[in-house]
């Protein structure tokens, strides 16, 4: 029997349910959960405010902190050896209200105001037809015309603001102001951290009744003023992955690298075992095979860790319930570390 590193590894999401939150994650994913807000699902985390623990299998009940202690490498690839952090985290977010305007550090900055890095990417899995997000602040926009603004509160007029529709991509590093629009169910990657700081809230109150806190004084000391580059990540062509499948580089960065493999048949897999990868299905059922265990089916919208280790699978599509007939194509997409 493969050992706990070389089969599918699969986690109990952390939920948060903070106030512009809404239900999709019940209606659309049909998750079985208590009737509630669920503004973000937390798929992959290993992060104080939120680590997630594994379900079924041998490591039934772990923490991924405990799962990756002593065994780095299995888990993350070679030359991981002694690391103790899982390097990324997945989200879904539902945005049934806009968040708020907001901006991360990036690795630069990060020491400088005791905060964590955040670089991170998001892909609408569904949007409303009016969706969209807040990206960099128009070009030549000043400190000094960002605080008068803030007086005025007309904080919006200084944001660039783009049109989300299913399958776009949006990149957003550190230091770009930002904030994602009502009606966004997105999937994001992102660096392990959670720091962020709020520019401006809508002027609405928290659920004690007053205004969330904003961070102004961090903000300022993160921001990069002249970063206004568009955050649409372009399309990229399909390329032959294997037999069976093929591959479209989503975003490729430092921290994180993101494909959509197309599945038209069965794809056997080999990898090089140097980074973990995670499958997320956004169009329906997928059947996991892995040497030595009985297939899986992950269905649609349901994260999936492939530790490093397990380098050898197989993937195709599966049928979306009983009696159904299977399809003839599936999209899944991958997600592993950067290089």
């Amino acid at each position: 029997m493969p050992s706990l590193f070389q089969r599918p590894l699969f986690l109990e999401p952390v939920y948060k349910d903070y106030i512009w939150g809404g239900e999709r994650l019940v209606t659309d994913f049909h998750r079985r959960l208590l009737p509630g807000r669920y503004a973000e699902s937390w798929e992959i985390a290993d992060h104080p405010d939120g680590c997630t623990r594994l379900v079924g299998g041998g490591g039934d009940g772990q923490s991924l902190s405990e799962v990756l202690a002593g065994h780095a490498e299995e888990l993350l690839g070679a030359g991981h050896a002694g690391q103790t952090r899982f390097p990324l985290m997945v989200k879904v977010i539902d945005a049934k209200e806009t968040l708020s305007v907001q901006v991360h550090p990036d690795d630069t900055t990060a020491p400088l105001v005791g905060g964590e890095a955040k670089t991170e990417m998001w892909i609408v899995l569904a949007a409303t037809p009016d969706a969209h997000i807040y990206s960099g602040f128009h070009p030549g926009v000043t400190e000094a015309d960002f605080r008068e603004a803030l007086a005025r509160k007309t904080i919006p007029s200084l944001l660039q603001r783009y049109p989300a529709r299913p399958g776009m991509v949006f990149y957003t590093p550190g230091g770009r102001v930002h904030a994602i629009g009502a009606g966004c169910l997105l999937l994001e990657v992102q660096q392990d951290a959670n720091t962020t700081y709020r520019l401006y809230d809508w002027d609405r109150l928290g659920a004690d009744g007053k205004p969330r806190p904003l961070h102004i004084d961090k903000a300022m000391q993160v921001i990069h003023w002249d970063d206004t580059a568009s955050p649409v990540a372009p399309i990229q062509p399909e390329l032959p992955l294997v037999p069976g499948a093929v591959c479209r580089q989503l975003l490729d960065s430092p921290y994180f690298h993101v494909e959509e493999w197309r599945l038209d048949g069965e794809a056997e897999l080999s990898l090089a075992g140097d980074s973990f990868h995670i499958l997320f299905p956004t169009d329906g059922p997928i059947r996991l095979k892995v040497p030595g265990e009985p297939a899986y089916i992950l269905s649609r919208a349901r994260t999936c860790l492939l530790p490093a280790a397990c380098r050898k699978f197989s993937l195709r599509p599966a049928a979306a319930g009983a009696g159904a007939a299977e399809t003839e194509s599936r999209r899944v997409l991958v997600v592993r570390e950067g290089r």
